[in-house]
This record gives structure tokens, C-alpha cells and sequence, in this order.
């Protein structure tokens, strides 16, 4: 540090610290390194996150996945036309059938693989040329440009930071346009604490842009057309409208999201269906996930 007799610090701090920095109450020489290693180009924002859809289809040219995927589409035609069940055939012969749950695995993990292989290497390719595309772009006096992908984000979240960060002077606003700001703010995050997204969905739902002029969600159907929302979340009013329809890609899917609602087997004082619009009571589970079926066309 520069004084006569500093050796005496090496008692408090080790001589191998930023005392400097310790003295001078600034962050640490180690601190600042760790913040620029977290700030790196492999966190770049505009790198790809996700897959194309033609580059996902292409995965499925892949031979062994294709060889898998047919081996494993042979076995439940065999297992369909013997038992015409799979349930019936995982009771009647559980070798056939847990070889066929062992190829429908091995097919999942393969597409896995193959996905995170052809992730990795898009994101390579990526890092590896993006200094070139740069300097190109510099050297043409274009500016790189980058649109993030915003569809994940609640619109009423989007209005509210592009009101909260406006970038203006206070001093030259008047007092009246500030407090109605702040009236705007305010409704805005009461509305946010009503609406609720579940946790598993807020990476899935795609939200649409703002309309101009606001219009009540449509009244979901009695009878869903396509049979893949899930009828607890239709019921529940604190969740985003986006969110409480969302329809999910396979029957698998909704029948897991399904069971982490832990409904009893059992409704004492008997349940509603949550279905808007029906007053059919149920007392059962499967009575309730039958009437579902039944009635409006959700397989559960």
C-alpha cells in the first residue's frame, strides 16, 4: 500500500488480498474479474436458445432414431392387435410390454441426445463466426441489431417498465402527467398481482401484443375442440387468461400437468366441474375425469 511499515497489515489481511481495494471500500480486484467472466460472450443474448422448427423436423431423419422409432411402433401394433389394449397387455405378458416401455425410452433419450448435440452445435457455430459477421457488418456501416424475444413476457409486465423507464427529466414534466403515471403504475401492478402464470407454463405461453382496445377473453367452449386444456385451470380465476387455455401438444402432457393438482379420490361435499358455464356435481375422481371425457372431451 505504499506505507513504511505495512507489513504490519499481513496480521489482518493476507498479503495476498486486494488490500488496496479493501482500504479504498472499492469492490475487489477477484470481484471484478468474477462479474466480467459471468458477463462473457457465451451469455450474449442474441446467441439462439432454442432449435428452428425445420431443424427440430430434421432431427427425425436421424437412422437410429428412425430404426428405434420403428422397432418400437412394430411392437405396440403386435401387442394392439394380440391384446387390443395396452393395458390388457401389461397384465397378459409383462416381458412384451416392458420391452416395449424400454424402446419408447430409448427413444426419447436418443431424440434428447440428438437435440443437445444439434443445440450445442448451432451455438458453437454461432460464438465461432459471430466476430466475423460483426466486422463485417462494421465494415459496411451497417449497426448489428438484435430483437429479443419478448412473446414470453405478460404484456401488463412489458407496459409497466416501459412506464417506470421512461427516459425523460422530471424537472421539464408537469406534476399532473407524473401523478397520473403513477395512478397507471399502481393499477398496473394490482392487476399483475391478480393474474397468476404457473410455473410451468411461463417459459410456454406465448402472449400476444397489447390490442388497442381491450376485449373480454372468449367464453371457452362446453365441448373443447381439441381436448388438450386442463379443466382445473379453466376453473381457477387468479391465473392469466392466456395461461388458463393454454393447450398442451400431446395427451401425455396435459394428463401429467394433471396430476400435479393431487385432486382426492374422494370429493366429500362433492365438486363442482370446473368447466365454466357446467353445474354438473361429481363426488368421485373418476366419475369427475369421466364426466370430463363424456361431456366436454378432455381425456384425462
Amino acid at each position: 500500500m505504499g506505507h513504511q511499515r505495512s507489513g504490519t497489515f499481513a496480521y489482518y489481511v493476507s498479503v495476498r488480498d486486494d488490500t488496496q481495494s479493501a482500504f479504498m471500500e472499492t469492490p475487489a480486484r477477484d470481484a471484478l474479474l468474477k462479474l466480467a467472466c459471468n458477463s462473457s460472450l457465451t451469455r450474449d443474448a442474441s446467441a439462439p436458445q432454442h432449435l428452428t422448427e425445420p431443424q427440430r423436423r430434421s432431427l427425425e431423419n436421424d437412422k437410429e432414431l428412425d430404426q428405434l422409432k420403428r422397432e418400437c411402433q412394430a411392437l405396440r401394433n403386435d401387442l394392439i392387435a394380440e391384446f387390443h389394449q395396452l393395458n390388457k397387455a401389461k397384465c397378459a405378458d409383462a416381458g412384451r410390454y416392458n420391452a416395449f416401455l424400454i424402446l419408447q425410452r430409448r427413444v426419447k433419450a436418443r431424440r434428447k441426445k440428438i437435440h443437445d448435440e444439434a443445440k450445442e452445435r448451432v451455438r458453437n457455430e454461432f460464438f465461432e463466426n459471430i466476430g466475423n459477421h460483426i466486422i463485417d457488418q462494421n465494415y459496411q456501416g451497417t449497426s448489428v441489431k438484435f430483437q429479443p424475444d419478448t412473446s414470453h413476457i405478460q404484456p401488463e409486465r412489458k407496459e409497466l417498465a416501459e412506464l417506470e423507464f421512461k427516459n425523460r427529466d422530471v424537472d421539464n414534466i408537469d406534476d399532473a402527467e407524473l401523478i397520473e403515471d403513477r395512478i397507471r403504475s399502481l393499477e398496473l401492478r394490482l392487476r399483475l398481482h391478480g393474474l397468476h402464470v404457473p410455473k410451468s407454463l411461463r417459459k410456454r405461453v406465448k402472449f400476444e401484443s397489447m390490442p388497442a382496445i381491450k376485449t373480454e377473453p372468449q367464453p371457452f367452449p362446453m365441448k373443447s375442440v381439441t381436448g388438450l386444456e386442463c379443466p382445473v385451470c379453466l376453473g381457477v380465476t387468479d391465473i392469466h387468461p392466456t395461461a388458463k387455455q393454454f393447450r398442451y401438444s400431446r395427451k401425455n402432457g396435459l394428463q401429467k400437468h394433471f396430476r400435479t393438482h393431487k385432486l382426492p379420490q374422494i370429493f366429500p361435499n362433492g365438486r363442482q366441474c370446473d368447466i365454466p358455464g357446467c353445474s354438473e356435481v361429481l363426488f368421485r375422481l373418476p366419475e369427475y375425469m369421466l364426466h370430463q371425457a363424456e361431456c366436454h372431451q378432455i381425456i384425462l
